[in-house]
């Protein structure tokens, strides 16, 4: 039986110690599991806190603990490199997901420019 797990199994394999841990592996042993991107956001955000290489250590968890479906894969990927190109964790996240549907994104935030979706200006026109 498929289970989905959330973040803090994420982090119980991630970590070298943790209260969990030992549990975490014996489920991954026994059980396929599944995740959705947002425990990805969820771990890129704690790496602010936690210095890991996160572009290996990811690489690495989406094939221990995937997500569902080849778009998310590609969205947990693409937001890695935005995350490296110097995005936020939440705006790498909205630029991969956007650029991942084939959708322009509409923002006032000028990072999305340097990456891959269009982005159109929510701030108003003031050329006129």
């Amino acid at each position: 039986m498929t289970v989905f797990v959330e973040t803090d199994f994420l982090i119980a394999l991630v970590k070298d110690s943790d209260w969990l841990k030992q549990r975490a592996e014996t489920v991954l042993e026994e059980r396929a599991v599944v995740t959705s991107p947002f425990s990805y956001l969820e771990l890129l955000i704690i790496r602010e806190r936690h210095e890991y290489d996160y572009v290996r250590l990811f690489a690495n968890m989406l094939e221990l603990v995937p997500v569902r479906t080849d778009d998310e894969r590609q969205i947990v990927l693409k937001a890695v490199h935005y995350y490296e190109e110097g995005m936020t964790p939440f705006d790498s996240f909205h630029a991969a997901l956007a650029e991942t549907h084939g959708l322009p994104i509409l923002s006032s935030d000028t990072a999305y420019e340097a990456v891959g979706p269009d982005r159109l200006p929510l701030e108003p026109d003031t050329s006129e």
